[in-house]
């Protein structure tokens, strides 16, 4: 693959074009086994030679003296904000076209939790589609999306069911168009639990985590696009617990608003600003398609909070009953 103009000289150690939901991303950098590849499911991983929709070089030892970005997010990169509640030491960036140069130290902390992102708010800005935190999971031709803030049990409720059944879609990220749900081959990270195979798992950056890939783990993968069907609102509470009850869709779409609109949930907002050139009225238009596109994909299914032990038998069949059903039942 022909290198970008201005780095011919930099000596890469890792270069793989990876697919994160409708994208192939090429993952270049100085730095060998670049632990930002963890995170990508191996069903993720293109075969060599794969010409990427965007490229994303992340160079630790080398500078090759590239202008950094005017954007906001280049700013906050700079002084060592990343995204969120995300800190670390500063980080030059600099894009031009599909190309995007990051320079600094352990720039792995920054390819999940801002790069991936901001490729695919960049690309349903562009297309007309949603990028929504979610996990999602299908029963014959339909496909249920699980929400809700961290530690509600979204992976353990999907773990639970896609080991018994259901084909596993994503865990962490999905992109809405025409109806249809497609989802990013990430891999899972997961606490100690029940619910988790230490042998079939390795260490996360966070070392109270562990990772588990999802291609080893589930035996059923969606190979495309999956119609929507349903929402839950994932509410774990307690052991033993089980109690499914469905939503209005005034409420429904609210919750979903706050807790799975990418934009939101990421703080992407300056980076969409970014992109419609700092119009804010060119803001307000993509954010109003974007927020009436979300609301309406609720209101056309049903949406269930579920608390529930997914660990037990009896609350499980029920579960995957009502996903087989489509919350019909």
């Amino acid at each position: 693959m022909t290198q970008p103009p201005l780095l011919g000289s930099v000596c890469l150690r890792t270069d793989q074009v990876v697919r994160i939901g409708p994208l192939t991303l090429r993952i270049a950098s100085d730095v060998p086994n670049f632990p930002a590849l963890r995170y990508f499911s191996r069903a993720a991983r293109m075969p060599t030679g794969t010409v990427p929709d965007v490229e994303l070089w992340c160079l630790s030892d080398a500078d090759p003296g590239l202008p950094a970005d005017t954007t906001a997010r280049a700013r906050n990169l700079g002084s060592g904000y990343y995204v969120t509640d995300h800190f670390g030491p500063p980080v030059r960036m600099s894009s031009s076209g599909s190309r995007i140069v990051l320079v600094g130290d352990h720039l792995e902390r920054l390819v999940w939790p801002y790069v991936v992102k901001y490729l695919l708010l960049r690309h349903t800005a562009t297309t007309g589609g949603l990028f929504l935190k979610a996990a999602a999971l299908a029963a014959g031709d339909g496909a249920t999306l699980i929400v809700g803030r961290g530690g509600a049990g979204k992976s353990v409720l999907l773990t639970g069911l896609c080991r018994n059944g259901a084909t596993f879609i994503t865990n962490s990220h999905v992109v809405l168009a025409g109806g249809a749900v497609q989802g990013v081959a990430s891999t899972m990270r997961m606490r100690p639990g029940p619910w988790l195979d230490q042998a079939a798992s390795t260490a996360a950056l966070d070392p109270r985590e562990r990772l588990i890939d999802p291609d080893e783990a589930f035996p059923h993968h969606a190979s495309g696009a999956v119609p929507l069907r349903a929402v839950w609102i994932a509410d774990f509470r307690a052991p033993d617990e089980h109690d499914v009850q469905q939503l209005p869709p005034d409420e429904a779409a609210g919750i979903v608003e706050q807790f799975a609109f990418g934009l939101n949930v990421y703080r992407l907002e300056e980076d969409l600003l970014d992109l419609c050139g700092g119009d804010y009225r060119a803001f307000a238009t993509q954010y109003g398609r974007m927020r009436a596109q979300l609301h309406t994909a609720v209101n056309n299914c049903p949406t269930y909070r579920v608390r529930s032990d997914v660990q037990l038998t009896t609350h499980r069949d029920q579960l995957l009953q009502l996903l087989c059903d489509g919350g019909t039942s």
